[in-house]
């Protein structure tokens, strides 16, 4: 189905005139652009400003192309801004909203491109926010956390600068700190149950079977202490 602007510059062969701008919703940074008392297309504020678009103004069809683009272009972008609106998102993550969406993906790149520059988009800070937040409250090993980074499609060289700052006694020290926790549910248990069930739960968090072994030890090590020390 042809829009009217496009039945329009498929008729027209000489210039025309705008003969009205109106602003048909308070609420909304749109306008609606009359040709010669006819309705030609609605555009977004932004487009109205940026082309300085007024009442007597003349134009022919190359402008009116170059409008819908930037229409299109601008419409895009505002999708982009309203969906990082919520959260933050990775790169990949908004191009595949995009994408859903039914937008060309010449055009997505382009506002790509424009939200990475502004600052909008920016998958190192993402996921450095990532690591802090999920390391802290969730108390997740590397293994994990790489393997949800990867899984948002971030670039693995960014999800490796993210992780980088986080050695091998850090990863340690808060497998320590959550196994402890939950080894003083199962402390009255064998010992075996306590291992199996304390061993799946530092894999499930994301630690590496080095790790996950030295703190098995350790409880291993303490639980037969408190037993050996016990009525």
């Amino acid at each position: 189905m042809k829009t009217g602007s496009e039945e329009w510059m498929r008729q027209v062969g000489e210039r025309k005139k705008i003969t009205r701008i109106e602003k048909p919703y308070l609420n909304k940074p749109r306008y609606h652009i009359y040709v010669d008392g006819e309705f030609l297309l609605s555009i977004h504020e932004d487009i109205l400003v940026k082309y300085r678009l007024h009442k007597g103004m003349e134009l022919d069809e190359s402008e009116i192309h170059e409008w819908l683009e930037a229409e299109e272009y601008n419409k895009v972008k505002q999708k982009a801004l309203h969906y990082l609106s919520y959260k933050p998102r990775t790169t990949h993550e908004v191009k595949m909203y995009l994408g859903r969406k039914g937008f060309e993906r010449e055009t997505v790149e382009q506002v790509i491109l424009e939200l990475e520059k502004s600052g909008f988009l920016n998958d190192l800070e993402f996921a450095k926010a990532w690591v802090n937040e999920r390391q802290h409250h969730k108390g997740y090993g590397k293994r994990r956390l790489k393997q949800e980074l990867l899984n948002k499609g971030m670039d693995p060289a960014v999800v490796d600068e993210a992780l980088i700052h986080i050695g091998e006694e850090d990863e340690r020290q808060l497998a320590i700190s959550i196994a402890e926790r939950r080894y003083l549910r199962l402390c009255h248990e064998s010992w075996p149950r306590i291992e199996r069930r304390l061993g799946n739960y530092l894999v499930r968090q994301g630690f590496s079977m080095g790790v996950v072994y030295e703190v098995l030890n350790l409880f291993r090590a303490r639980h037969e202490e408190e037993k050996g020390n016990g009525p």
